[in-house]
């Protein structure tokens, strides 16, 4: 493995500690104390900005040439196709929740804690019946429809990895918030890509 891409696995490390360890509520806690209802805003800005430092740091040290490593090159259209998708899906599993609040505008706007908020319930509609993060189902899309590049292809492997240790802790937080309801949910539905049900129907 070459040092460049030494040097990218690295920032993407040091992004995922950082964004991990800003997301523990202990760490919440303390933050709210001093940015109040800016909290929910800075914390996406800070991801934002450290992710876009991260593709810079691999600009740096890794071609973006047409993809060799391995051959395992993309097709342009492919590529192209395989993003449209997952802009798509982004899009459709975005409707389901409180952008707003997601964001931290509303909060802004409001004066409204984070801590004081009441939980959104348990989203479980739209394309949430089918699997459970497909916010990461599109963002596996795009990732991997940009792989045709030396970056592309180790954004997309630095990318995928982050997006499933992410799930882990992530599940682990829902289950305290939601209880048997996720743990039910979890038992139905599978993480990020549905289950294809084939049924041939025979006319009498």
């Amino acid at each position: 493995m070459s040092n460049g891409i030494l040097v990218y696995a690295l920032a993407w490390l040091v992004f995922a500690a950082l964004h991990s360890w800003l997301a523990r509520l202990s760490v919440q806690k303390v933050l709210e104390a001093y940015l109040g209802k800016a909290y929910r805003f800075t914390y996406n800005l800070i991801a934002v900005i450290q992710i876009l430092l991260v593709y810079k740091i691999g600009g740096a040290v890794l071609t973006t040439s047409n993809f060799a490593v391995f051959d395992l090159s993309i097709p342009s259209f492919a590529g192209y196709m395989m993003q449209l998708c997952g802009i798509v899906v982004l899009a459709f599993a975005l409707r389901a929740y409180d952008l707003g609040r997601f964001s931290g505008i509303t909060q802004l706007l409001t004066g409204e804690r984070l801590s004081d908020a009441q939980p959104e319930p348990l989203q479980v509609e739209g394309f949430n019946r089918h699997m459970r993060h497909p916010l990461y189902t599109g963002a596996f899309f795009i990732l991997w429809g940009g792989a045709t590049s030396q970056l592309g292809f180790w954004t997309a492997v630095f990318g995928t990895l982050y997006l499933i240790i992410g799930t882990l802790f992530e599940e682990r937080k829902l289950i305290r918030l939601y209880g048997d309801e996720y743990i039910h949910y979890q038992q139905k539905v599978p993480r990020y890509f549905p289950r294809l049900r084939l049924s041939i129907s025979f006319l009498n």
